[in-house]
């Protein structure tokens, strides 16, 4: 089964040392909206969020958003 944009956020932030308050700082994302879509309660995220998340970890988008999530709503 396919990682959701969620569950590679997690990874990706774990693989990294990092804790959602330390993404939210360095991002500028709130926490929140890191937690909502870590837990999948949110599959989709804003596009702005996407690409300050994807630079403060230092990952691509396509990372994040895998191979079949390439559409941001």
């Amino acid at each position: 089964m396919e990682q959701t944009l969620g569950e590679r956020l997690r990874a990706v932030r774990r693989r990294l040392g990092m804790s959602q308050e330390e993404l939210a700082l360095r991002s500028g994302v709130t926490q929140e909206a890191i937690e909502v879509v870590e837990s999948g309660k949110r599959r989709y995220m804003r596009s702005d969020h996407l690409a300050r998340l994807v630079k403060a970890l230092g990952v691509s988008a396509d990372e994040l958003l895998g191979p079949t999530e390439r559409t941001v709503r």
